[in-house]
């Protein structure tokens, strides 16, 4: 193998969302053993650059869930994908009617916030988002939208799931991040997709590639990857989708991937 991916939040990271010191040092023994490692994540650049500094990755980092490939090493986005116009008005105009949920607008490196309340206080504090309160919806209509979050309850979230990817057709996809996440990405923008994209740029096959996750946004980097690992709370679809399954998440499971990578697993 010659590059290990690992999602953040419910996988590489601890239950209170840090990286534990045992988790850098078993990061640089994977890239002893000549296997490169970077992270791919929902969250921005900017909730999640303590990360890319504490592990000191040098291989580019697949950010927004698959919109982005940010390399840390010139500080320049390698990719970007955009929501359409028509995309952004469509989910604009939906989450005016959406009074229980907040709504998390990603335009270049800042976020605007609509309808913000405690229903998406775990978010806002889990990604540390730094944002902008906006009113007016509207105004929004004409932006260069990176994605589009819908935090909140998990029940009020349920039904928009189904009902949103009839509503906004082939114009983008809807992934179920979190529990209380609903994002709408860009029509090729996944981690699946973006995994392809950083294979090419470091001229690579996919075979050579373990991908690590949890969630169902972390479902087609993990099918497209040459060795797919569920951990932790994995949901269903992403344990099946997976070659083997790990029930830890953080130190404990990259210490179990590293003896695998190292060919002494005994699970």
């Amino acid at each position: 193998m010659k590059l290990l991916v690992s999602d953040l939040d419910g996988t590489l990271l601890e239950v209170d969302h840090t990286v534990s010191q045992g988790t850098i040092q078993i990061v640089q023994k994977i890239e002893e053993l000549g296997i490169r490692f970077t992270i791919a994540t929902g969250r921005s650049l900017s909730s999640c650059r303590e990360y890319i500094e504490v592990l000191k990755l040098t291989t580019p980092v697949i950010l927004l869930n698959g919109a982005r490939i940010f390399d840390p090493v010139s500080k320049r986005y390698l990719t970007q994908h955009n929501l359409s116009q028509r995309a952004t008005e469509i989910v604009l105009e939906i989450a005016m009617q959406q009074k229980n949920l907040t709504t998390a607008i990603f335009v270049n490196e800042d976020v605007y916030v609509y309808n913000l309340g405690l229903n998406a206080a775990t978010y806002v504090i889990r990604d540390a988002l730094t944002y902008r309160s906006i009113n007016d919806l509207y105004v929004a209509r004409s932006w260069n939208v990176t994605k589009i979050v819908f935090a909140g309850h998990f029940y009020d979230l349920n039904g928009l799931e189904v009902d949103l990817p009839e509503l906004i057709h082939e114009e983008a996809q809807v992934v179920r991040s979190e529990d209380d996440l609903l994002e709408v990405l860009p029509k090729n923008a996944n981690k699946g997709f973006a995994l392809k994209e950083l294979t090419n740029i470091l001229k690579i096959s996919l075979n050579e590639v373990v991908a690590v996750g949890n969630g169902m946004n972390d479902l087609e980097m993990i099918k497209t990857a040459g060795l797919g690992i569920a951990v932790g709370k994995s949901t269903e679809d992403v344990k099946k989708a997976s070659k083997l399954y790990i029930q830890e998440i953080g130190e404990i499971a990259m210490k179990k991937i590293y003896e695998l990578l190292k060919g002494e697993w005994k699970g």
